[in-house]
């Protein structure tokens, strides 16, 4: 099987899952990070072949975090027009900066992109608690500015 150039952990994640499932399979979703092999952040078109490929198996994907390559833009520009949804995390470290550019630019794609139709989900401090980045009450404050941003853009439907 040949697989088109795309990042080196979609192209292990292909072969894992194409010995593991087929394509009348479907599955969840898949963690989705789109820096090419190279390290270099992804452009529109390398996410829609992403998203062709992984649409044998899924039209799901989850990201850790919207400001990392600034990949929330090219992946819900990809998603557009299709019935692709995906689940933001915001990504959560020992201090606020990391967290406060996510949230500030999860609330700039909320007024570019239809969220309703392609947001499932965002998630706020994917393994903070476990790496201990962050005191429980701490990302129950995270959590709660996230809601409060969400109701803000008229968006508190998404969990």
């Amino acid at each position: 099987m040949k697989i088109p150039v795309c990042s080196a952990a979609l192209a292990a994640l292909l072969l894992f899952s194409t010995s593991c499932v087929n394509a009348a399979t479907k599955i969840n979703g898949f963690d989705y990070n789109p820096k090419r092999k190279d390290g270099s952040c992804p452009k529109v078109d390398q996410v829609r072949g992403d998203l062709e490929i992984l649409g044998q198996y899924t039209n799901r994907l989850r990201i850790y975090s919207v400001k990392d390559c600034n990949q929330g833009e090219p992946i819900l520009r990809a998603m557009e027009g299709t019935d692709w949804k995906l689940t933001i995390g915001l990504w959560i470290e020992g201090n606020r900066a990391s967290f406060d550019a996510d949230k500030a630019e999860l609330i700039r794609l909320s007024s570019v992109f239809d969220f309703k139709k392609q947001v499932e989900a965002v998630l706020v401090g994917s393994e903070a608690l476990y790496r201990k980045d962050v005191t429980t009450d701490q990302l129950v404050g995270y959590i709660a500015e996230v809601r409060e941003a969400l109701k803000g853009a008229g968006l508190e439907s998404i969990p």
